[in-house]
């Protein structure tokens, strides 16, 4: 069953955020590439250029009963599947991913900026959850995870915006947005931002700040040592990638 997946486009290493590092146990890295793999991999289904919307539903659905049960086996979703069940990690934080991606392959615009964040929490939430839930942290410390993931899940976006639209058709700033400036999405094609689309990208910016600002507002919910290192230091690279977008052209 692992012919249903597409080329590999990525590892962990090539992610623009750390995928477990050294500040974390290697049992827990280990674990959480585990997660990764299963992720990269139903991700790459629903950005395939190759395969259509419906071949991507069927391919992820796949993926969805593989992980449900060991019926269907697929070595990623089964390997994430044991994972979950040997630390009592419920399954749902991959369900959700799945949801996201499936919506990534039929779902090409996003109204406002709620519609965004929604999309948000089934496509970045789940990452942060399932770390917290791995090294046995209440779940108030989701408070500090959620917003921290998606604003990078945002940041990530608009780093993206030029080869999303171009490759895949793909747009993850709020048509509210672009209307509000008048900004036509031919814009993104070009080499360099106009002023009307650099609105667009300062008022996302500023939303996403409040969300980082929000997550380092819950840093004490985190208690667990390594895991309080490891997001520190994500939430850093968030704040720099964040004044790296402010001070920069996307589109460059």
């Amino acid at each position: 069953m692992d012919s249903i997946e597409t080329t590999i486009t990525k590892n962990h290493k090539q992610e623009n955020f750390p995928v477990g590092s050294w500040l974390l146990s290697k049992k827990i890295r280990s674990k959480i590439l585990i997660f990764y793999k299963f992720a990269r991999a139903a991700d790459d289904i629903a950005d395939s250029p190759n395969l259509t919307s419906t071949e991507k539903i069927k391919r992820l659905n796949l993926f969805k009963k593989a992980i449900e049960s060991n019926k269907i086996k697929i070595s990623k979703a089964e390997d994430l599947r044991k994972i979950c069940i040997k630390n009592k990690i419920r399954i749902n934080h991959a369900l959700n991913l799945l949801k996201a991606f499936k919506q990534d392959a039929v779902k090409k615009r996003y109204k406002n900026w709620s519609e965004l964040i929604r999309y948000c929490k089934f496509s970045a939430v789940p990452v942060g959850r399932f770390v917290i839930d791995l090294h046995k942290e209440k779940q108030k410390a989701y408070k500090y995870s959620d917003p921290l993931c998606i604003a990078l899940q945002i940041l990530n976006h608009l780093q993206d915006c030029k080869e999303d639209y171009e490759n895949l058709d793909r747009v993850y700033l709020p048509m509210q947005f672009l209307k509000k400036y008048n900004v036509k999405l031919s814009q993104l094609k070009k080499n360099v931002t106009e002023k009307n689309l650099r609105l667009v990208f300062n008022e996302i910016l500023k939303n996403t700040e409040k969300l980082i600002i929000e997550a380092g507002k819950n840093k004490k919910n985190m208690k667990h040592k390594h895991l309080s290192l490891e997001t520190s230091f994500i939430l850093e690279i968030a704040k720099k990638l964040l004044q790296l977008l402010k001070n920069n052209d996307p589109l460059k």
